[in-house]
């Protein structure tokens, strides 16, 4: 009985390593997790826009931080990629409302710093 045992355990660990590996390289797989394919800043002078493009819909929440004045924006299941590593580069030195932004990788954050 352990050898039928230890055969059906095999076989499923084996089935089950199959099914992730094909899940990994699967459209299935893929679409788990939003990719952010562009991001765009317009400064003009009663404003700044921002847009984040992706993939696909994203979930996000938004809100205001103090000392220093940040806008931040949580975005999930979105890895951090060179899209959004170079947000801070595309921040002109005289755009009117914002100091600086960044990203940081656990839920993908993006800080925006507003000049005070």
């Amino acid at each position: 009985m352990s050898g039928a045992n230890s055969a059906i355990s095999r076989r499923r660990l084996l089935q089950g390593a199959g099914a992730m590996w094909l899940l990994s390289v699967s459209q299935v797989g893929l679409a788990a997790v939003s990719q952010v394919v562009a991001v765009r800043i317009w400064p003009a002078s009663s404003y700044t826009r921002v847009t984040v493009e992706s993939n696909r819909l994203l979930k996000y929440k938004q809100f205001a931080l103090s000392n220093p004045d940040r806008v931040v924006v949580d975005i999930e299941d979105v890895n951090l990629n060179s899209v959004l590593k170079g947000i801070g580069a595309q921040i002109r030195s005289d755009d009117p409302y914002i100091k600086s932004a960044r990203v940081g990788q656990l839920i993908l954050r993006l800080c925006v710093w507003s000049l005070s």
